[in-house]
Formats: structure tokens, sequence, C-alpha cells
């Protein structure tokens, strides 16, 4: 049962390692807890930033000031437009990736090095370390540049030229204005901030202001060489458009006179004199058609009667019929006027009647001459429909081979056409550009250009030093952290309580460096805190067992030098000097130590002989005149050690010796050394040894468990040599803590 539960106090002593107690909450942050591992560590913490602190100060007022000048562009929206032309290169879009290019433009080496150029900043000595006088190279360059001429390199294969120095010596200034120019861009804005930091203020605006003018400059050189190279390219462009207009307008011409095709009022000479012809013959078709029907018309008349004739228009028309018809109308007249006085025999109306028919004679040859002259009418009409349709016919058989030329013409016509529009087009984009040149300006302006700075930018001493005294307390409360994570000792019961699962059974203070050893500082301060925690340890013992008090009692640790040989004399001489019967058993047969710090209580013999059989238990027992403690002393560096403690003489040796003393303290190995295991099995109570501080949670961890797995059981663990003034502030609940307190009820 004691087995199981000391594995259970291992297990909850893992879980403590691992940063969760048993009845830790790991959701819960104790702050008072914070603070005490800070007040634990302040030391450290001091000295964290005061060491913090002086290597700023140190820094802040050593350090070679740096100045650093601003000056401010702005990419300009609003494009001015003079004349209503297309640029040929356009104003730059304003967009992320546009101003970040601008950004790499300034930031160029070429730019760069025109500014190197042209403010000379070769021959500055903060860019050209070679006119910085130094005075004498200390040893140690002189041996590394001849390590170096001795050693072959890419750098001394070949030595430089002067032209090639001054490259290197051009490079090196470029690295350096590209190293200290910054160039920002803060969101939301079309802003372009230049900042240049020198160790000269004049010399900082200087190269912002440089930067700034070249960046300018160099828009507009980009500008005006587009416009050159555009205006270069359309004058070529032209020549050859130009020649190609001849050349199709010659092969036009060429065409139009091998065709015979020359134009007038948008024709061709063939298709007018076609027209014309085919006009005319239409106009003779219809005077050959109206005076065939006057012929058609006259001859029917005649035929039909004499009057009738008489009535045509062409007679009608006729001078002499319209002469004849008015005297025969008189002679009408002068008939009827002379028919109502005379008779038809009267002479005179035989007279008229003559003269009727007379004028009737003449009207009816001049009707037959005008019917003839329409049969000639008719006939020279139709002669001229048939010149013309034989004119007609012979220019429709030459239009045949023109037809050909002609769609050979056109096609000539429209690439000429092409050609002159092309290079009409040129023509006046040539012009354009050319105007443009006047008129360009860059995309950018200064809105702010630099000054000389008042201060130094580097180092900013307030806000370094305030910067270093945040960093300082930071790392300090870094360093206390780290501090109480590395230490892996034991610096409360509660800490090895929570860890180990086993009770603790005290806690014994350290004794000053001044003091005498623990073991007669007992015998000399008996109501000392020293002397009470001892008292505490040997109550807490007898109560761990009511019913049956341990009487033989085996005190073992971890490690080596945890004080548990001291602890066993002290304990041992206090119980003694208290009107008890101690005996203390030195079972370290391996490096005992009792023998030596108790010189005066000699014996003649020692623990292995009794062990061996060879002498009687009371010959080996010396007795301590100052306590009145026995003591069962080792030689040592005995070969069979285990053999010897782990043997049946030994076990009842310590039994007798249980009956006959009222406390048997037995000093052991650590647990690492097996001697201790056998002496365990004969011990009423098992009391671990923890060095406050020092012990490794790990290394007892170790040690417990090696001891449940060999079924001894520990029934208590004691913390010695704490140092009360600092366990004090590991908590209220801590031993120093009431040490502290309770300080008038000792007697140091």
């Amino acid at each position: 049962m004691q087995t199981q539960a000391a594995k259970k106090n291992l297990r909850a002593g893992k879980a403590e390692l691992q940063g969760r107690g048993p009845e830790a909450d790991e959701d819960t942050i104790d702050l008072r807890e914070m603070l005490r591992k800070l007040n634990r560590r302040k030391g450290a913490m001091v000295g964290v930033f005061l060491l913090v602190m002086v290597a700023v100060t140190l820094f802040v007022f050593q350090a070679v000031p740096r100045y650093t000048a601003e000056a401010r562009m702005v990419l300009d929206l609003r494009q001015s437009t003079v004349v209503d032309l297309e640029a040929v290169l356009s104003g730059m879009p304003k967009d992320v990736a546009a101003i970040r290019s601008e950004i790499d433009v300034i930031l160029s080496r070429t730019l760069l090095e025109r500014v190197t150029q042209k403010m000379r900043l070769e021959l500055d000595p903060e860019f050209n370390p070679n006119l910085v006088d130094r005075g004498p190279a200390p040893f140690y360059q002189s041996w590394l540049a001849g390590l170096r001429d001795f050693w072959p390199t890419a750098d001394n294969l070949r030595p430089l030229t002067p032209e090639d120095e001054a490259k290197l010596l051009q490079n090196r200034i470029v690295d350096q204005l590209v190293g200290n120019l910054k160039v920002l861009n803060p969101r939301q804005s079309y802003t372009i901030n230049l900042a240049y930091t020198a160790g000269s203020p004049e010399r900082a605006a200087e190269i912002v202001n440089a930067v700034a003018d070249f960046y300018l400059t160099d828009q507009m050189e980009a500008k005006y060489e587009a416009t050159r190279r555009a205006n270069d390219w359309l004058a070529g462009r032209l020549e050859d458009l130009r020649e190609e207009v001849n050349a199709a307008e010659m092969a036009v011409q060429e065409i139009r006179k091998r065709g015979d095709l020359v134009q007038a009022r948008g024709a061709t000479v063939l298709e007018q004199q076609i027209a014309e012809l085919n006009a005319q013959l239409i106009m003779a078709r219809v005077a050959s058609s109206q005076a065939e029907a006057r012929l058609r018309t006259a001859r029917g008349a005649v035929t039909r009667a004499e009057g009738a004739a008489g009535s045509l228009g062409d007679v009608l028309a006729s001078p002499i019929i319209q002469r004849l018809r008015g005297e025969e109308a008189s002679l009408r007249r002068s008939q009827a006027e002379l028919s109502q006085r005379y008779g038809p025999r009267h002479p005179e109306m035989i007279k008229i009647g003559a003269e009727l028919e007379d004028i009737r004679s003449k009207m009816a040859e001049e009707t037959s001459r005008v019917v003839e002259s329409l049969v000639n009418e008719l006939e020279v009409t139709r002669a001229k429909e048939r010149s013309l349709q034989n004119s007609l016919n012979e220019l429709r058989g030459q239009t045949t081979g023109a037809l050909q030329a002609e769609v050979e013409l056109r096609e000539l016509e429209r690439h000429a056409q092409s050609a002159r529009a092309i290079y009409e087009n040129f023509l006046e984009r040539f012009r354009e550009t050319g105007e443009q040149e006047a008129l360009y300006r860059p995309d950018a302006r200064v809105v702010s250009w630099a000054q000389p700075p008042n201060g130094p930018s580097f180092p900013r001493k307030k806000m370094t030093l305030g910067l270093g005294a945040v960093v300082g307390m930071m790392l300090a409360l870094m360093a206390a952290f780290i501090l109480e994570t590395l230490d892996r000792g034991f610096r409360t019961g509660d800490q090895l309580e929570q860890f180990t699962g086993v009770s603790v059974l005290g806690m014994i203070p350290a004794l000053g460096s001044g003091q005498v050893w623990p073991e007669k500082y007992v015998l000399l301060k008996p109501l000392s805190s020293f002397v009470e925690s001892l008292r505490g340890i040997r109550t807490a013992i007898q109560l761990s067992n009511v019913d049956r008090p341990p009487k033989i009692v085996l005190v073992t640790s971890s490690l080596p030098k945890e004080g548990k040989s001291t602890f066993c004399l002290a304990l041992g001489r206090m119980v003694a000097a208290s009107g008890h019967k101690v005996i203390l058993i030195d079972g370290d047969l391996r490096r005992p130590s009792q023998a030596d710090r108790v010189p005066e209580a000699t014996s003649r013999y020692k623990l292995e002989e009794v062990l061996k059989g060879e002498a009687e238990l009371a010959d080996a027992v010396s007795v301590d005149e100052a306590s009145g403690l026995h003591l069962l002393t080792a030689h040592g560096k005995t070969p069979a050690a285990a053999e010897l403690l782990g043997s049946q003489r030994m076990a009842t040796m310590v039994a007798g010796l249980g009956e006959e003393y009222d406390l048997v303290i037995i000093d052991t190995p650590p647990v690492g050394v097996s001697d201790a295991w056998a002496l365990a099995k004969v011990a009423d109570s098992v009391v671990f040894i923890v060095r406050w501080a020092e012990t490794p949670r790990d290394t007892v961890k170790a040690a417990l468990h090696q001891m449940a797995m060999l079924d001894v059981p520990v029934n208590g663990i004691v913390i010695n040599q704490v140092n009360m003034r600092q366990q004090a502030k590991y908590g209220y609940g801590g031993y120093g803590y009431y040490y502290g307190k309770y300080r008038k009820y000792y007697k140091e």
C-alpha cells in the first residue's frame, strides 16, 4: 500500500514538474506569486536594467550624429492641356504599381550615378574614405594587407587601373546613397517622401534636393526622348510614304495614258463621247420619228382632200401659206359684199372668183412643196440616225479594251488614295509631335524642398534613452522569469509537497558564514531557530505514527553534500542533550564523516569489525561528552559495504539498538548508492534530505522513484540549509516568513 501511495505521489510530482500541480488551476494567474517572483529576482532585474541603460547611454553619447533631410513630391493629377493633341508619351497612371515603379526609378543606380557625378561626391570625405587622414595604419591592418597580397584572390590577381578604381569608388558611393536614401509613399495618397541621412545637415539637404531635381529632369528627358524618337521615325516614314504616293500616282497616270482613260468632269473622254453620241442618237431617232409622222399625216391629208392639207401644222407654219390665206380671206369678204349687189355672172364676181382660184392653186403648190420638204427632212434625219449609230458602235468597240485598263486604273487609284491618306495622317502626326516638344512637363512636382535639419535624427537621445529604459525593463522582467524557470531547485515546502506528494517535516535554516558548525551550534544556541527547527522535525517524525512512534530513523538524500551527515549529528546531539538516549550510526561505509566531525569521541573498533564479528558492539560505541550522544562510526572504503549493511547481523544489531535506545539515527549514503537500500528495510522511518534551492527537481524525482520501486516508503522530507531571508520572499506560508515574525522568541 505504501508503495502504491509513493508511486501516486511521484505521478503528482511529475505533473508539478510539467507546470501543473495536483491542485493547480491552469486557467488561474496568481498575481501575488508573480510579484513574489519579481521580488525574489529584483537584484538580477536591477543588474540587467542598469547594464542595458549603461550600454544605451554609452551608445547615445558616443555615437556619431546623423542628420536626415526630407523633401516631398506629389504626382500631379491635374494635367493641363494647351492644345488638344495626343501626347507621344502619355502621363503615367495613378495606381499603386505606377507609384511603386516611380519609387524604383528614384532609387535606380542610373539616376543616383548622375547625382554622384553632378555633385562630385568622390571629393567628399564622407563618401571617399581615401580622403580621410587616419594616421599610420595599425600593425594588424598592415599584416592583413600583406596576407591579402600573398594569398591570391579575385581582387588581387590583376592590378586595378585608374578607370577600374574610379568605377569601384563610384559603385561604393552609389551603394552608400541607396543605403541612406529612403523613399516612401504614404497610403491613400500620391505623395512621395524622400529622406536622406548624412553626416552634416547641409549635405543631407543638398543630396535630397539633387535627387528630386534629377528625378523631375529624368521625367522631362524621358518624354522629350520619346518625342524625338517618334519624330525621327515619323520623318523617315514620311519620306517612304511620299515616295510610295508618288509612285502610285505615276502608275495611275501611266495607265490613263496607255488606256486613253483621260478624265474630264469625273469621267473618261471615251465615256463622255459614248454618252454624248447616245444622247444624239436618241434625239435623232426622235426627230426621225417625228418627221415620219408629219410626212405620213401630210400625205394622208393630201389624199383625203385638198382643203384638209391646208390645215396641217407644217403647211400653216409656211409664211407663203399664211400670206395666201390672208389674201384669200380678203377676197372672200369682197366676194361676200359683191354677192349682195351682183349676181354670179357679174364681171366683178367672175374676177373675184378667178382671183380666189388662183390663190387656191398657189396654196396647193405650196402645200405640195411642204410635203416634199417633209420627205427630205425624213431622209436627212434617218441618215443622221444611221451615222450616229455607226459612230456609237465604233466607240463601243473601243470600250472592250478600255474596260480592263479601267479596272486596273481603279485598283491603282485606290492604292494611291490609301497611300495618300496614310501619308497625310503621318504628316499631321509629325506636325503635332513637333509642337509637343515645347509643351512637355513632368508628372510630379516638388511641394516641399529639403531644408537643413535643426537637430540630428540619430541618435535621438531622449527617445533612445526612453526606449532603452523600456527594453531594459522588459529584459529585466524576462531575466527574472527565465531565472525562475531555470531554477529547478525547491524553495518552499509547498513546492516540494506538490512535486513529490511526500510531506515536508520541516525546514532547517542555514547558519551565517561567521557562525560555528551546525553540530556545535546546536549545543551553543539551544534556544535558536536552528535548534527549534530540529525539534519541530523530531516532533513531526514522532507524530508520523502516533500509535508506534518511530525509533529507528534512516536519513538519506539524492546527492552528496546535501547536509545529510550534519543533520544527523545535529539532530542526535539536540535529542541527546534533552536527556534522551540516542545513538548515531554512520552507515556510509564508503565515505564516512562522523568520526571526523566528533574527533573527541573515539572508539577502539568501528562498525565494520562489528558486522564482521571481529569485535563486540559495546567496544565500537563511543560517547560524545558534550551532548551524551552515542556514536557508531566506520573506517570507510570498505569493499563489500552493501553486503555488510544488508547482512542479518546488521538487521539484528539495529533491532537490538532500537530496544536499548530512545532514538537510533542511521546516516546512509545517497540513494544512488545501493548501501542505503538494505538499511531502509530495518528502519521505522526514512527521512529524505533536500538542499534548499540546490537539489535539482529531476534528481529528487528519480531518487524517490527508485525508492518507490524498491518498496521503501519515505515518511518525510527535510529541506536543509534554507536561506530564511530569501525564503521569506516566497510567500506568507514559508518558514522564513514566520521565523522573521517570531525572531524575538529565539536567541540566536
